[in-house]
């Protein structure tokens, strides 16, 4: 498998903590990521390669690639696909470290930023991780009302009261995450609602940044104003919940 990670454009991409458990290496809804990946990878492609490619080598490759991530075990891997120029897109993926895990995160206000396919994972990662390194926390994204949208690299969920919010734009990346925990809501009869708010009033509630990552973490602040303390045993309650998503790499299925 090329490692081509070095030059041209990323147009896909997919990343995900696997866990090394009972000897199996697991990933938190694996089979929506590959699934996420695929769509992703072929609706990027589609102006360049034909059928075939989405019908025969992305399949071919996931299934290499679920093989490759399953013997190295512990880490942060990515699907990718890359872009060269006269080249057709190439398939690559980079297995990495697992990096420190955290339980919270500080998020700051990022407006008017450009991206390029904002509902693609892939395209815009070199900028904002670029970003977050600007502003020593997490790029918290705003459309252009200056509402909130996602994290750089996590979607962003809340409480009002009983009531779990998530943003009602669709101009952002479809987190599979999100999905999951929404799903876990719905089936604990928690009330669901997409709703548009500013980062200001966010910071006045309890907040959750999800991704494939941490899992949900708490934000501590945004723009450097303290969110309130959130329920604790909520909380632990929906982490529970989410470590009941974990899938044997080998034996998920897109």
């Amino acid at each position: 498998m090329p490692d081509i990670s070095t030059a041209g454009a990323l147009l896909a991409a997919d990343s995900f903590r696997v866990r090394e458990f009972e000897g199996s290496a697991q990933v938190r809804g694996f089979s929506l990521h590959l699934t996420r990946f695929a769509a992703t990878a072929g609706a990027a492609a589609a102006a360049r390669v034909g059928p075939d490619w989405v019908r025969g080598t992305l399949p071919r490759f996931l299934a290499l690639a679920r093989t490759q991530i399953a013997e190295s075990g512990a880490g942060f891997p990515r699907l990718e696909l890359w872009y060269q120029g006269a080249t057709e897109p190439q398939l690559a993926l980079s297995l990495r470290e697992l990096p420190p895990l955290t339980e919270t995160l500080a998020m700051r206000s990022a407006p008017d930023i450009d991206l390029v396919h904002p509902e693609r994972k892939g395209p815009n990662i070199a900028q904002l991780s670029a970003l977050n390194r600007t502003l020593g926390a997490e790029a918290l994204l705003l459309d252009r009302a200056g509402r909130v949208l996602e994290g750089a690299t996590t979607s962003v969920l809340w409480w009002e009261q009983e009531t779990l919010c998530r943003t009602a734009s669709a101009e952002r990346v479809a987190s599979v995450t999100e999905r999951i925990v929404l799903s876990i809501a719905r089936d604990m009869g928690v009330s669901i609602a997409s709703r548009e708010l500013a980062p200001d009033d966010l910071a006045r509630r309890e907040a959750w940044a999800v991704n494939a990552l941490h899992g949900i973490r708490p934000i501590s602040t945004i723009d450097a104003i303290q969110l309130p303390e959130g329920d604790g045993g909520r909380l632990a309650q929906f982490r529970s919940a989410l470590d009941q998503s974990w899938e044997p790499v080998l034996d998920a299925e897109a």
